[in-house]
């Protein structure tokens, strides 16, 4: 179990928020600081966005489909995440939609991630319970929890580690999973019930969430052997949802003026 220090203080933080929307949410970060996440317009659809050097692209969305939720990027551009209804998971590269990515007699695929080598990682739902997955040039691995529990692949860095974890009924734990070996490791915020890793870069640094006993999210982020609560002056709840090689973090917070998406960085 890793030790826990002392918070850090997110730094230089900037506010996400595509103009005219209703609501923004940022997924994913990477190493050229271009973010992705989807928005809600004036009609309350979903669409993909990207954002970089303060500019935000035209609306991402899957040929048909009513809603859709880009949530990772590569530093090629690629883009994975989810059409609704009726589509699933998907892969975008050059501006080009793949057909429908979906684990093999599954419910419901989430891509949530894809490295610089198309390695791609999410969850899929079959008969109402959640498993991880792995996709290797169009082949799908499960990635299910210690004695198949229900299990999450979050985020897959250029080294194959896999950010992710299991549930079961006494809470939720975070794991980091090598493809190469096959091995994982536990990574769960000490005396908590909820710890969810979402983000991990090449340095091997892993973000992600925490809830207390009261119910309230925090933002963590994990580095040699040591987990750290991730500060926001003024917020009351804070998630961290992806980090890149330079320390770039995005993530969502709370205040007294709503929810915002972020991007900020820590120094460690």
């Amino acid at each position: 179990m890793p030790r826990v220090t002392g918070p850090i203080d997110l730094l230089r933080i900037q506010i996400v928020s595509v103009p005219g929307a209703q609501r923004t949410t940022v997924t994913g970060i990477n190493n050229a600081g271009q973010i992705v996440g989807h928005y809600n317009d004036s009609t309350g659809r979903t669409r993909g966005f990207l954002y970089e050097d303060g500019c935000y692209s035209q609306p991402i969305d899957y040929p048909g489909a009513e809603a859709t939720f880009v949530l990772g990027v590569n530093d090629h551009g690629q883009l994975v995440g989810r059409a609704d209804p009726g589509v699933g998971g998907f892969l975008s590269s050059n501006g080009v939609f793949s057909p429908p990515l979906n684990f093999p007699k599954s419910d419901l695929t989430t891509p949530s991630d894809i490295n610089n080598d198309g390695l791609i990682v999410g969850t899929y739902q079959d008969s109402g319970k959640n498993f991880g997955f792995l996709n290797v040039a169009g082949e799908f691995f499960g990635l299910p929890g210690p004695a198949g529990k229900e299990s999450f692949a979050s985020a897959i860095n250029d080294s194959g580690q896999i950010a992710g974890g299991f549930a079961d009924s006494s809470g939720t734990f975070g794991t980091v999973y090598l493809t190469n070996s096959g091995n994982s490791s536990g990574l769960s915020y000490p005396a908590v019930k909820v710890t969810y890793p979402h983000g991990i870069n090449n340095r091997g640094q892993i973000v992600g969430i925490f809830t207390d006993q009261s119910g309230t999210d925090h933002a963590f982020i994990y580095f040699s052997a040591s987990v750290h609560e991730i500060t926001l002056p003024g917020a009351t709840a804070c998630s961290a949802l992806d980090i890149n090689d330079r320390g770039q973090i995005i993530g969502q917070f709370n205040d007294p003026g709503g929810l915002h998406a972020y991007v900020g960085v820590v120094v460690v």
